[in-house]
C-alpha cells in the first residue's frame, strides 16, 4: 500500500521544517499530524485523533479552524514553538491534482507581528548576537514595528555589557552562530528567551554584506556599521533569518540606528531590577513600578518609547535640555496638554499599524484605522503651532499627516469593511465603477427572485413555495410533500427532503448564473482592488514611521507633563 499524495506532500514539507510544528492547510482548518499532533493537542488542549496513513498505520492528527489559526498560533509560540504556516496556494477549483501548497511563514517568539501576539506598549526583539575574540556585537529588530538597531560592545567590559543589554531589550528569541550556542544556553535562565543556533556561514562578512545590500540598498555597505567587523555580521545574520522565515519583502525595516552604550547612563541588571524601573521585583510585572508611575501616554507607540527612556537616560546636556524644553512648555500650558491628550487618544499604533501595510497583513479595518489616526494628527500639527518652544516647533514641522494617503482610503474603503478582505464589502460605493456596477447586478438578483418566487406561487396556487439556495444545489424551488400534485410538469426534479423536494426550471437556473458570476466577480474586483490600494499606502510607509516617531515623542513629552501638572 502506498501513501497518499496528500500524506506525501505533507512529509516532504515537512521534512525542510523539522524544528517547527507545521499548521498544514487542508479545506477550512489547519491539520498537524504525528508527533506535532501530540505536542499540539497537549498544549492546546485540543481533541487528538487520528487518520489511515496507509503503510504508516494509524497517524495521530489534530486541527484547528483557519478562522481562529492565529489565536492557537500564538499560545504555541508563547510556549517557545516555531509554526511553519503551510497555506493552499491554487484555487482548488482549477487544481489538477492535488492542490499545491507551500509554507508561506514561519512564525517564531521573535517575528511575531501580529497584534493579538504583542504587548501594545513594549517591544518584541528578536536579537543577534556575534563576537570577535572578546569583544560582541548585539543586534536587535523588531518586526512588528521596523525598528532595527546595532550596538559595539567594548571589549574590556563586554560580557558583562551583553548581558545587560540583553536582559534591557527583554528579547523572546536570540539568534546566535553555532559555536556559541552552547555558552549562550547555559546563561539563557538569566532571560526567557528562545536561544536559535545558526550556521555560522550566515555571520561571514561577505554573507552579511550581501544580505545587507539587498535589504538596503548598495549605499549600505558604505555604513559604519556594515563595515564594522562584528555589527555587520551581526545585523546580517539578523536579516538573513528574518528573510529564511518571513519568506517575503520587509519593506518596513529601512533603516538600521547605531547606538553605543556609553551614550546613556549604564544601569546593570541588579540596579534595574532594585530600583524596579519597568519590572517588578515581585512578580515581574509593570505594577508599582516608575513606568507604572509615569506612563500616562494615551499611544502604543509613545508608551514603548517611555519604556525606553527610562531604561536609557540620557547623559547628553544637550539632548537632556531640549527634552526638559519641551516639558516645561507642555507642563505650564494646562490647555496645550488637554488638547494633546484628546487628539492623542485618537491615534492607533502607527508603527504597528505601518508594518502590517508594508508586511501585506493589514486589512480594511486596519486602513480605517490608519486613516482616524492621520485626522488625529493633522489636529496634534495644528495645536502645536500654538507654541514658540523651539523642541516643539521642530516636532511640529516633522508632523506629516499624510493627506494623500488619508484621502485616498477616505475614497476607496467603506467604513463597515468586514475583518476578512475575501468576503466584500470592502470598497466604497462610487470608488469603482466596475464595482458599482457589479452590487447592482447581485441587488437587481435578490430582487428578481422575490419577484419569481411571488410569480411561481401565483401560477402555481402553492401558497408555501418558496425559493432557496444552497452550495451544492444552487438556486432552487422548494415545495412540501402536501402540494406535490400542483408542481407543473416544467419543474425539473433535484432534491428529495423528508417533508419535501426541491426543483429548478430552466428560467431560475440561467438566472443564477447571471447572478452568481456577478456575485464572484464582484468579490474578485474587491479583492484585487484593495490589494492595490494597500500597495498604494505601503510605498508611503517610510512617511508612516517618520510620522509615528515624532507622535511617539509628544506622547512621550505630554505623559510626562501630565505628572508634572498632578505634582505641582
Amino acid at each position: 500500500m502506498s501513501l497518499t499524495p496528500m500524506m506525501e506532500q505533507y512529509l516532504r514539507t515537512k521534512q525542510e521544517y523539522e524544528d517547527a510544528i507545521l499548521f498544514f492547510h487542508l479545506g477550512d482548518f489547519y491539520e498537524m499530524f504525528f508527533e506535532d499532533a501530540e505536542i499540539a493537542s497537549r498544549v492546546l488542549e485540543i481533541t487528538l485523533t487520528g487518520r489511515d496513513g496507509g503503510p504508516l498505520g494509524r497517524v495521530p492528527m489534530c486541527g484547528v479552524p483557519c478562522h481562529a489559526a492565529n489565536s492557537y498560533i500564538a499560545r504555541l509560540v508563547e510556549k517557545g514553538y516555531k509554526v511553519a504556516v503551510c497555506e493552499q496556494v491554487e484555487d482548488p477549483k482549477s487544481a489538477k491534482g492535488i492542490v499545491r501548497r507551500e509554507v508561506t511563514r514561519v512564525v517564531t517568539p521573535g517575528t511575531v507581528i501580529e497584534g493579538q501576539f504583542l504587548d501594545d506598549k513594549a517591544n518584541n526583539y528578536l536579537c543577534a548576537l556575534y563576537r570577535g575574540g572578546d569583544a560582541w556585537a548585539l543586534a536587535a529588530a523588531d518586526v512588528s514595528t521596523g525598528e532595527l538597531l546595532v550596538t559595539a560592545l567594548p571589549e574590556a567590559e563586554s560580557k558583562g555589557a551583553v548581558l545587560d543589554e540583553l536582559l534591557r531589550l527583554a528579547p523572546r528569541e536570540i539568534l546566535v552562530p553555532e559555536n556559541m550556542a552552547s555558552e549562550l544556553t547555559a546563561q539563557a535562565l538569566l532571560f526567557p528567551a528562545v536561544i536559535t543556533p545558526r550556521p555560522d556561514s550566515v555571520f561571514a562578512s561577505d554573507a552579511a554584506m550581501d544580505v545587507i545590500e539587498r535589504q538596503f540598498g548598495e549605499a549600505a555597505r558604505r555604513e559604519p556599521w556594515a563595515r564594522h567587523p562584528l555589527t555587520g555580521p551581526a545585523v546580517g545574520g539578523l536579516i538573513a533569518y528574518l528573510a529564511e522565515t518571513q519568506k517575503r519583502p520587509l519593506s518596513h525595516i529601512r533603516t538600521v540606528r547605531q547606538y553605543a552604550t556609553g551614550q546613556y547612563m549604564v544601569l546593570d541588571a541588579a540596579t534595574r531590577r532594585n530600583l524596579e524601573l519597568t519590572n517588578s521585583i515581585a512578580d515581574g510585572s509593570r505594577k508599582g513600578t516608575l513606568l507604572s508611575v509615569l506612563d500616562n501616554t494615551e499611544t502604543a507607540m509613545g508608551g514603548r518609547l517611555l519604556k525606553n527612556w527610562i531604561e536609557q537616560p540620557l547623559l547628553d546636556p544637550r539632548r537632556i535640555a531640549e527634552r526638559q524644553g519641551a516639558l516645561t512648555a507642555i507642563a505650564d500650558n494646562a490647555l496645550l496638554r488637554e488638547s494633546l491628550r484628546a487628539s492623542l487618544r485618537r491615534i492607533y499604533d502607527l508603527e504597528r499599524l505601518a508594518a502590517r501595510v508594508a508586511y501585506g497583513s493589514a486589512n480594511a479595518r486596519d486602513l480605517l484605522a490608519l486613516k482616524n489616526s492621520l485626522s488625529a494628527t493633522a489636529e496634534l500639527k495644528e495645536i502645536l503651532k500654538q507654541t514658540d518652544e523651539p523642541f516643539l516647533n521642530g516636532l511640529e514641522r516633522s508632523l506629516d499627516p499624510c493627506a494623500d494617503v488619508r484621502e485616498l482610503i477616505q475614497q476607496a474603503i467603506d467604513e463597515d469593511a468586514p475583518v476578512t478582505i475575501r468576503d466584500g464589502g470592502l470598497i466604497k460605493a462610487g470608488f469603482d465603477a466596475e464595482v458599482d456596477q457589479l452590487r447592482s447586478l447581485a441587488r437587481d438578483g435578490k430582487e428578481w427572485l422575490c419577484s419569481f418566487e411571488a410569480r411561481e406561487r401565483e401560477r402555481t396556487g402553492i401558497r408555501s413555495l418558496k425559493v432557496g439556495y444552497n452550495r451544492v444545489f444552487g438556486y432552487y424551488i422548494e415545495v412540501t410533500r402536501a402540494n406535490l400534485d400542483l408542481v407543473p410538469e416544467s419543474y425539473i426534479r433535484r432534491q428529495t427532503l423528508a417533508n419535501a423536494e426541491r426543483f429548478v426550471t430552466p428560467e431560475l437556473k440561467e438566472y443564477e448564473d447571471k447572478i452568481l458570476g456577478a456575485q464572484d466577480r464582484l468579490l474578485e474586483r474587491e479583492y484585487h482592488l484593495f490589494l492595490d490600494i494597500r500597495e498604494r499606502v505601503s510605498n508611503e510607509v517610510g512617511r508612516l514611521q517618520q510620522l509615528a516617531a515624532s507622535v511617539a515623542c509628544l506622547d512621550a513629552l505630554n505623559a510626562l507633563a501630565v505628572e508634572i501638572g498632578r505634582a505641582s
